[in-house]
C-alpha cells in the first residue's frame, strides 16, 4: 500500500460515513413523517443532531484532510475543475451542516421543550430541517460523481454536474413547497 491508497482508502470511507449516514437519514425521515407521530419526529430530531455533531463533522474534518494528503502526495494542481467543484460543494455541505442543520436542531430541541413535540413551530422546523439536509444530500451525491469521474480538463463535466445539482436541489425545494404546511395555533392571550 502506497501512501496515495491510504488516504484515499481514508477519504473514501469518511465518504461513505457521511452519504451513507445522511441517506439513513433520510430514509428513516420519511417513515418517521409519515407516521404523523410528532412525539417520535421529534426524537428523531435530537437523534440526528446528535449524529450530525459526533459522526458528520468528525467524518467532513477526515475526508476534507484526507483529500487534502492525496493532493499533496501526487503533486496534483488545486485547479482542475473537479477538484474546484468538490471543493465548493464541500465548503457548500459543510457550512449548511455546521452553520445551519445543526444550530437548527438545537433550536428544535429548544421549542419542543418550551411548546411541546405537537407544536405547530417545531413541526415546521422538522420539516424544513429534513428539507435543507435533503437538498445537502443531492449535493454530496453529486460530489462522489464528480470525484469518481474526474473529468480532467472537461468543462462539461463541471457545468453539467452543477447543473444536476441545483436542478436536484429545486426539486427537492418544489417538493417542500407543494407539500401542506403546518398551521401555527392562534394566539391564547
Amino acid at each position: 500500500m502506497t501512501w496515495y491508497t491510504f488516504f484515499k482508502s481514508v477519504h473514501v470511507v469518511a465518504a461513505a460515513v457521511w452519504f451513507g449516514g445522511a441517506a439513513m437519514i433520510q430514509a428513516l425521515a420519511f417513515r418517521i413523517v409519515r407516521t404523523g407521530d410528532a412525539r417520535r419526529q421529534a426524537e428523531f430530531s435530537k437523534d440526528t443532531e446528535i449524529v450530525g455533531m459526533r459522526v458528520f463533522i468528525p467524518a467532513t474534518w477526515i475526508l476534507l484532510l484526507a483529500g487534502i494528503a492525496m493532493m499533496i502526495n501526487l503533486d496534483w494542481s488545486w485547479g482542475q475543475n473537479w477538484i474546484v467543484f468538490g471543493l465548493i460543494a464541500f465548503a457548500l455541505s459543510f457550512a449548511v451542516g455546521a452553520g445551519f442543520l445543526g444550530p437548527e436542531g438545537g433550536r428544535i430541541a429548544a421549542i419542543i421543550e418550551r411548546e411541546g413535540p405537537e407544536s405547530p413551530a417545531a413541526q415546521a422546523r422538522i420539516r424544513r430541517i429534513l428539507t435543507i439536509s435533503r437538498c445537502e444530500l443531492v449535493i454530496l451525491a453529486t460530489v462522489i460523481v464528480d470525484m469518481v469521474v474526474k473529468p480532467t480538463g472537461n468543462a462539461g463535466w463541471f457545468w453539467g454536474l452543477l447543473i444536476a445539482m441545483l436542478a436536484g436541489i429545486g426539486l427537492v425545494v418544489a417538493n417542500y413547497m407543494r407539500s401542506p404546511q403546518p398551521v401555527a395555533a392562534p394566539a391564547v392571550e
